[in-house]
């Protein structure tokens, strides 16, 4: 793979600060409610599965970044099976380009 971009110092939508959480705990709520990802658009903050593999990491990252900006700057206007479709679409493109979101290993949180 090309370029890993780490996500795991955050991130910025609309002037706001995201955290992106892959401990343990984050695990377990996101598996707890059959998800691999969420966005707590309360915390600004997406918690992620740790144990999916790079490729899955990276299309759930842009899943939950489409659903911050839908709830930002749409009022929450796109429905969910499009912010899945765009997801996907825009995850294809940038691996294509040798682009994926990742988290480093100095950066995985305990």
């Amino acid at each position: 793979m090309g370029m890993l971009v780490s996500v795991g110092k955050g991130f910025k939508v609309g002037g706001f600060d995201f955290a992106v959480d892959t401990s343990p705990q984050a695990h377990r709520m996101v598996t707890a409610n059959n998800n691999f990802g969420e966005c707590d658009l309360r915390n600004h903050t997406i918690s992620l599965s740790s144990d999916i593999d790079e490729t899955l990491l990276s299309k759930t990252f842009i899943h939950e970044v489409i659903e911050a900006v839908n709830n930002i700057y749409c009022d929450n206007g796109i429905p969910h099976d499009k912010i899945q479709q765009l997801s996907f679409g825009l995850h294809q493109a940038l691996e294509s380009l040798d682009v994926r979101f990742g988290v480093k290993n100095e950066e995985v949180q305990a």
